[in-house]
């Protein structure tokens, strides 16, 4: 059986492609909110038999509404034309996985002036940039996906790597079809009344 595992929430655009929960092939690619290009070219180079996609997980945000509306579009899609088991995960317990310790903190974009604090004892909050020094004082170190700039406000911030690979399965959602969780809800113009 396989497995395809895609994630558009973070800075870095991911595909797996498992056998059973081994890996069997993957891709991964710097995200500028171009997944509509190239993300379904990219899982049909991993595997041009589509139709043997059994099982599709993908992640579910927060991130950029970009990237989410086409991961979580083709994940729905594949799932649906399969018959596929469809699954999700969430962005921090994706990441989570890879803490270089328990007692870390986990960084997550929300947006250019604020990130998304998150550890497993408490509710995920977003801070303002000017106050995450002072809110990370009580953790010996920070890990995440956040900018270049945020990470300047973070001193005790360590690089990590998060593959599909070693994903959880234990914490998988099982679903009928996946709802995104964006960063913030996007700022479409309504349209003009008639008269």
């Amino acid at each position: 059986m396989l497995t395809l595992v895609i994630n558009t929430a973070t800075s870095t655009t991911q595909i797996a492609l498992l056998k059973g929960e081994e890996l069997f092939a993957e891709d991964s690619w710097q995200s500028k909110n171009n997944e509509a290009e190239f993300l379904l070219p990219r899982i049909s180079e991993l595997t041009p038999e589509l139709h043997q996609i059994k099982k599709v997980i993908c992640i579910s945000g927060p991130g950029s509404f970009t990237g989410l509306r086409i991961g979580i579009t083709v994940a729905n899609t594949i799932s649906y034309l399969n018959a596929a088991e469809l699954f999700s995960i969430n962005t921090f317990e994706y990441l989570w996985q890879q803490a270089p310790s328990p007692e870390s903190a986990l960084l997550v974009f929300a947006g250019s002036r604020g990130v998304y604090l998150y550890h497993p004892s408490q509710e995920v909050e977003i801070v303002k940039l000017e106050d995450l020094a002072a809110k990370l004082e009580k953790y010996p170190n920070c890990f995440g996906d956040i900018s270049p700039e945020q990470k300047s406000y973070a001193s005790n911030f360590i690089e990590t790597t998060h593959k599909l690979s070693d994903l959880d399965h234990n914490k998988l959602t099982p679903c009928k079809i996946i709802q995104p969780n964006y960063v913030k809800e996007p700022s479409i113009t309504p349209p003009k009344c008639c008269t």
